[in-house]
């Protein structure tokens, strides 16, 4: 079986196509944070500015001394005080001309260190998710500001107030906003949030996979070396099970080598503080109980499921349809596809269940509320659609060998 196992596995990574979509695939998720490490850049707080590795180490060093105790509403509440007390409104024509609203040395020695924390402060106070707020805004409405943290639990009410939810869906939301409201851990985190946006490139290396496998069973019937196969001792046997096992360690492998050449130079360079950090230092909306090593976790899992499912979805086309391009072009169809499809309009039903489609899986599903009831219960997007993908991974891999071991030779 090993044998039929590495075969298989050589035949799959042959295809020229596959080789060149799979590196393109890795060279973009290279490109979405290699240029932010050449570029990355802070000023230190004279106003100097330090670059890649200089910069930051002089970050973390910041972070440590600004960020060492838990975020409550008075800290934050003060850190606003401080800047509105240096903050001119009026010079700030545009809305993002700190330099010019502050002193040189409140700029860079207290706004610019906080640049990104002011940021995740003003956004918890914006009206809804569709809004956007800087920091210029809490300095224009700054005697309108209430409790952060009580801002943030009526900011996700009235999220939830205008959607059209069950009680048992409005119950299981307002408990998991009652879990996650605060008061949140802050600090330095840049590895994590660049490791999070690189994973959101991983949606063409799926697709080469898919490609990859539309040909594992059509390619045989395109040679006629079916005749041969499945006319020999194995062919209906070993075989089939060899080449869905090469199709899966393929995948996994495939996904699994992206994310160590996107994780590994991130950590390296970025380090990996921050990953005990709340999930809630992205966005205060976001109702999920974890830390960012779990998100990352959790986003990898997705991610290796889709490519399970392109996997199983590729191989039933290949057997069923018999011809290499026709399953290509249907694989691309339904994964690429659901790109274009609107996931915010139509009707409640319609949005849950376009929120299934495989490009969705490895997304960041975790800021909507997006939850399915079901026998009285409520599971999130990622219990259930682990439920559903996992049961059709183990009906279509059997239906595809089945198809081609039924296939009656010419």
């Amino acid at each position: 079986m090993v044998r039929i196992i590495s075969f298989e596995l050589k035949k799959i990574l042959r295809s020229k196509l596959t080789v060149g979509v799979v590196l393109v695939g890795f060279l973009l998720i290279i490109y979405s944070f290699l240029p932010k490490m050449i570029k990355y850049s802070f000023y230190d707080d004279d106003g100097n500015l330090l670059k890649r590795h200089q910069a930051v180490s002089y970050e973390k060093g910041l972070a440590k001394e600004m960020f060492n105790k838990v975020q409550t509403n008075e800290e934050i509440q003060s850190n606003i005080n401080k800047l509105k007390e240096e903050y001119i409104v009026e010079k700030n024509k545009t809305g993002y001309e700190f330099n010019k609203a502050l002193p040189k040395d409140i700029y860079y020695g207290f706004y610019k260190p906080r640049e990104k924390y002011f940021n995740w402060i003003a956004q918890n106070y914006a009206a809804g998710p569709s809004e956007y707020w800087n920091p210029h805004d809490l300095m224009l409405r700054f005697d309108e500001l209430n409790n952060f943290y009580e801002q943030r639990q009526q900011k996700v009410q009235k999220q939830l107030g205008s959607m059209r939810y069950s009680e048992i869906e409005k119950k299981f939301w307002e408990e998991r906003a009652d879990v996650t409201k605060g008061p949140y851990k802050y600090g330095y985190f840049s590895g994590w949030y660049y490791i999070d946006e690189s994973l959101d490139m991983f949606a063409l290396v799926i697709l080469a996979i898919g490609i990859a496998i539309s040909s594992v069973y059509s390619s045989e019937h395109e040679t006629e070396a079916d005749a041969v196969l499945l006319s020999s001792k194995y062919g209906r046997t070993k075989l089939v099970t060899g080449k869905i096992i090469a199709s899966l360690i393929f995948a996994v492998f495939t996904v699994l080598l992206g994310v160590l050449l996107c994780i590994i130079p991130i950590l390296l360079f970025f380090g990996s503080e921050g990953w005990n950090l709340p999930i809630q230092v992205l966005n205060t909306d976001i109702l999920y109980e974890w830390d960012l090593l779990k998100t990352i976790e959790v986003r990898v899992f997705m991610i290796i499921l889709s490519s399970l499912v392109v996997t199983a979805i590729g191989l039933t086309l290949s057997s069923l349809i018999k011809k290499t391009t026709p399953a290509v072009v249907i694989v691309i169809m339904l994964y690429i596809g659901g790109l274009f499809v609107p996931t915010e309009k139509g009707s409640k039903l319609y949005q849950m269940i376009v929120k299934f489609l495989p490009v969705f899986l490895g997304g960041r599903q975790y800021y909507g509320f997006v939850g399915y009831p079901a026998f009285g219960k409520m599971y999130t997007f990622f219990g259930i659609a682990t439920r559903i993908y996992v049961l059709l991974i183990f009906i279509l891999l059997p239906i595809s060998g089945m198809i081609f071991k039924k296939h009656q030779v010419k």
